[in-house]
């Protein structure tokens, strides 16, 4: 860890206007940001502890302030990031070429014989469908 990290961790008043600007700064990572805010809660409680002895000099805390800003950090990490496996992009790939697979079939059936949208669409479905299924089968035979 760099002493600049350090500093921020040892003085996160002399850094941050507010806690909440804690999370916001795109250079640090999870934990230094943690590691950042749980110092910050200390400070405040030594200042709240001092407030209630009649010890300190009248400044408030923000202890309740950083209490929430370290709430809404757990509750970042611990958001799933959703991923798109290559097993579904497959599959999503297949269906979109089968559908414009079918539509196009539809289309050329349609101008051969009556036209009707019913059919480009039933096409386009049926396409769709053989297109995911082999997007599937693609994916499990590799």
């Amino acid at each position: 860890m760099n002493t600049h990290v350090e500093d921020l961790i040892a003085y996160p008043q002399r850094y941050f206007q507010r806690p909440d600007r804690v999370l916001v700064e795109p250079k640090l990572t999870t934990d230094e940001k943690r590691r950042i805010l749980e110092s910050w809660k200390l400070d405040a409680q030594r200042l709240a502890e001092s407030t209630a002895e009649n010890m300190s000099g009248g400044e408030e805390t923000d202890l309740r302030e950083v209490s929430k800003v370290l709430v809404q950090l757990k509750a970042m990490e611990e958001i799933p990031v959703a991923r798109q496996t290559k097993a579904s992009s497959d599959v999503g790939m297949g269906m979109a070429a089968g559908a414009l697979l079918g539509a196009g079939a539809g289309l050329v059936i349609s101008a051969v014989t009556v036209p009707s949208l019913a059919l480009v669409a039933q096409a386009s479905v049926v396409g769709m469908i053989i297109g995911g299924v082999s997007g599937a089968v693609r994916k499990a035979v590799r």
